[in-house]
């Protein structure tokens, strides 16, 4: 438990409706307020709300305060100082799991803890300075003595660079990553598929090399693309069981207007299907959409596999709360903690240009008192886990950062989901088959 009291963290609260106002709004935009609307047809009933970020995500940080400060919200198998979740010793063995965007944050996170517990753990970053720098990371906080009987001189770690804005890297993955695999003699088929990688909060507009918004494309496009690719060469099913597919989304899901940031009266929350390139209107609400992409594409999957064979996959999506990464860093800067060690350790970081005072004690407060990592990744490490276990996950839901499955909106439906699903196939050039 941090040292502290409680003024940080009513600063931050004030502080943070800032940010969270320049990370995901346009400027032009009028203020939102939140909204009920029914939940999707399912197992809930509930209502949703819905709103802009600044109205909801105060709240996911509020969880995070009070968990440094009282410990509220701890469940049983999570460790007292930092709330960490971490699979028994050995109860991953024989489980290969391969985790985008692994190196930092929530990626990287799992990827050690995950490893620790006897998981083949296969993880990716844009560059292969970051993969080689991640790979070390996570092998050295295995074979660190003061991890007890999880220790392991030999951990499976290795890593493939992948670049989601880069559609000849997604393309080329997976033959680089059999390759890798066989060249260790490890087991090429993949038990759990965690699609962890994304970004957003950027200032303005920016485009990959393949012509989508970025926000886009690394959060939800190159992920389709990947997991189509995976099971078309035969790397996402063993012994006639398909994998577990993770898919990193966030509360945001349910700020995604689908009325690309005109000025009305009455918000329509949805997704913005005549918006989806961002080539009508740009904002930090991209990030939503996005989000909400993550949704969609997890229930379409789940449908779909099980008209193709019932109960042979298992597809989920979550949020992890409001944790402090560097999804923040165009907005808040990185982590001043650890800013400059990361730094001199070889990693290529840059700060926002023109931060004043309020900026940067915005950024000391948040990154202290928001959710760490540690406790961030328990959702994704447990859902691999319970994979592992064999242990019942409830397939295409969605899932908060307490483990808790959770309604979705009501546009979180089959003709939503299958309309995604279609544009993104015309998008990435693919049809998306199971064998």
């Amino acid at each position: 438990m941090w040292p502290m009291n409680l003024t940080p963290a009513i600063g931050l609260l004030l502080l943070v409706q800032g940010p969270c106002r320049a990370f995901f709004e346009h400027a032009t935009c009028v203020r939102r307020t939140g909204t009920r609307i029914a939940a999707a047809e399912g197992k809930f009933s509930d209502e949703v709300t819905c709103g802009p970020p600044s109205d909801l995500f105060p709240q996911k940080i509020m969880d995070g305060v009070k968990f440094n400060l009282f410990g509220a919200g701890r469940a049983d198998d999570e460790d007292r100082r930092h709330g960490s979740f971490q699979p028994p010793p050995r109860s991953m063995e024989g489980t290969t799991v391969l985790i985008t965007g692994a190196s930092s944050g929530l990626g990287l996170e799992s990827a050690k803890r995950l490893a620790l517990c006897g998981a083949t753990v296969v993880l990716t970053a844009r560059t292969q300075a970051k993969v080689h720098r991640a790979v070390n990371d996570a092998v050295e906080y295995c074979r660190d003595p003061g991890r007890g009987q999880y220790a392991s001189a030999n951990p499976k770690v290795l890593g493939v660079m992948l670049d989601l804005d880069d559609f000849s890297t997604v393309r080329s993955f997976p033959e680089r990553y059999r390759s890798s695999m066989s060249d260790r003699s490890l087991a090429i088929q993949i038990d759990v598929l965690m699609n962890n990688a994304g970004g957003g909060g950027h200032p303005s507009r920016e485009v990959t090399v393949d012509g989508f918004e970025k926000t886009f494309q690394s959060n939800h496009l190159g992920h389709f693309l990947l997991t189509s690719l995976l099971f078309e060469n035969d790397l996402a099913t063993r012994n006639g069981r398909g994998c577990t597919v993770i898919n990193v989304s966030s509360i945001t899901h349910r700020c995604a207007e689908a009325t690309h940031g005109e000025l009305r009266k009455e918000v329509e929350f949805g997704y913005d299907f005549e918006n989806m390139n961002c080539d009508i209107a740009y904002s930090g609400e991209a990030y939503c959409q996005a989000k909400l992409a993550n949704v969609l594409f997890t229930r379409e999957l789940q449908r779909r596999a099980d008209l193709h064979k019932p109960g042979w996959l298992t597809a989920v999506s979550l949020e992890p709360g409001g944790v402090a990464t560097d999804i923040w860093r165009h907005v808040l800067g990185y982590d001043p903690r650890t800013y400059d060690k990361r730094c001199n350790s070889g990693e290529e970081l840059t700060q926002p240009p023109n931060r004043g005072v309020i900026d940067k004690l915005s950024a000391r407060l948040f990154y202290r008192v928001a959710t760490q990592v540690e406790r961030g990744a328990n959702v994704q490490i447990w859902l691999a886990y319970l994979h592992a276990s064999e242990k019942k996950i409830e397939k295409g839901q969605h899932y908060d950062e307490f483990r808790t499955v959770r309604p979705v909106p009501k546009y979180v439906n089959e003709s939503n989901s299958e309309m995604l699903w279609t544009k993104s196939e015309d998008m990435a050039g693919i049809k998306f088959r199971f064998d």
